[in-house]
């Protein structure tokens, strides 16, 4: 067996052209390209998520009602998923909303407009909303004690759906 010396230098060199200055003429290290990917990708996802959030749960619902959403969304600082989730901004708890029950259930009893929770209207929208806020402040009887966190992660939707519904009775109101 034989140790070729070529590849030690060519794996040096190619390790270094990492470190050579920009086109701007800037050099830059490992952790502030990492950081800039991270960024990008970050804002790509966050593009991407609020249309598939949605179309899955208000695939018929009004442009203004989607925007109210969105508005909200910011607001708060909220963030859902497809599914119906809460997830922290570092990703690393989630909750199950009651948007994400209320979808669950109409798809356990068949029901077609599981994936349009939102309606067709600002109208249909004020409904649903009031009654996720309804089923947030009146849990089923049974249901298990809630941890501290927990409980800050329900206040958080609340939150967002106060919020929200606001801005659907403004909208309402022009």
């Amino acid at each position: 067996m034989q140790i070729n010396n070529q590849y030690g230098a060519s794996y040096v060199a190619s390790v270094n052209k990492g470190r050579q200055n920009t086109a701007d003429g800037t050099k830059r290290s490992f952790s502030d390209v990492a950081a800039m990917k991270a960024e990008e990708a970050a804002n790509s996802e966050a593009l991407k998520k609020i249309p598939a959030v949605l179309d899955s749960i208000g695939s018929h619902a009004p442009d203004e009602v989607k925007q109210a959403w969105m508005e909200a969304e910011e607001e708060t600082g909220a963030f859902f998923t497809v599914g119906g989730q809460y997830v922290t901004r570092d990703g690393k708890h989630a909750h199950m909303t009651q948007m994400g029950v209320d979808r669950f259930v109409r798809w356990y009893r068949g029901q077609y407009n599981q994936d349009d929770l939102l309606g067709n209207s600002v109208e249909s929208a004020i409904k649903a909303v009031n009654k996720w806020i309804y089923d947030v402040d009146h849990p089923l009887a049974g249901s298990p004690a809630k941890s501290r966190e927990d409980e800050q992660f329900i206040m958080k939707e609340r939150e967002f759906y106060e919020v929200f519904l606001n801005k659907l009775m403004q909208l309402k109101n022009l």
